[in-house]
């Protein structure tokens, strides 16, 4: 089975008429990358030191980073793709992996790694889309609780975890460049159990 083929009937959905939700694979790394590093600096660049941006960015966000996650099992990344072929927005979940500041089960915990859209796309329901595939992907994994980590300044973020049912659950840091900063964990139970 391709990586396409093997998730669930949601595999693609549109949002509107211009974009569609689909799975990302390895010749996605490219597009991905700059994409994904265009909607960090967006979204983080105005509140944060330029070079530690840029030492964060060359890290998280290079080609090669892009291709090893997408060629793991243990991660599966939703793109947003509009008309024109450019992405719109992207998810990425994971699993088997918890935070260090909150008590969460790790056989059953599935991570909202990144969720982003594009400044153009926000408030069109382009994040309750990609959330959706991200909850059906926790599922389809057999995840009791979906969690993340979020910016403690980021308020517009956190209010939508919260619409989408997410509790803060305790803190965790997070290193932008030389910056030591704090995230919140918030999480979502999928079950009754764990």
């Amino acid at each position: 089975m391709t990586e396409q083929q093997s998730v669930s009937s949601n595999a693609s959905a549109r949002v509107d008429e211009k974009i569609l939700v689909r799975v990302a694979t390895a010749a996605d790394a490219a597009p991905l990358s700059r994409a994904a590093a265009t909607f960090f600096l967006d979204t983080f660049g105005d509140a944060n030191r330029r070079e530690d941006m840029e030492a964060y960015l060359a890290s998280a966000f290079s080609q090669a980073r892009q291709h090893e996650e997408l060629v793991d099992a243990d991660n599966r990344i939703w793109l947003a793709v509009a008309g024109n072929g450019d992405i719109a927005g992207y998810a990425h979940v994971r699993r088997s992996t918890t935070p260090t500041g909150a008590s969460i089960s790790r056989s059953h915990a599935v991570e909202i790694a990144r969720i982003y859209a594009g400044q153009q796309w926000q408030g069109r329901g382009l994040g309750a889309a990609l959330m959706e595939q991200c909850v059906a992907t926790a599922r389809e994994w057999g995840g009791h609780v979906l969690w993340l980590g979020v910016w403690e300044r980021n308020s517009r973020a956190i209010a939508f975890y919260e619409k989408h049912g997410f509790q803060v659950v305790g803190e965790q840091p997070f290193l932008l460049g030389t910056d030591l900063q704090r995230d919140l964990v918030m999480a979502r139970r999928l079950t009754n159990a764990g």
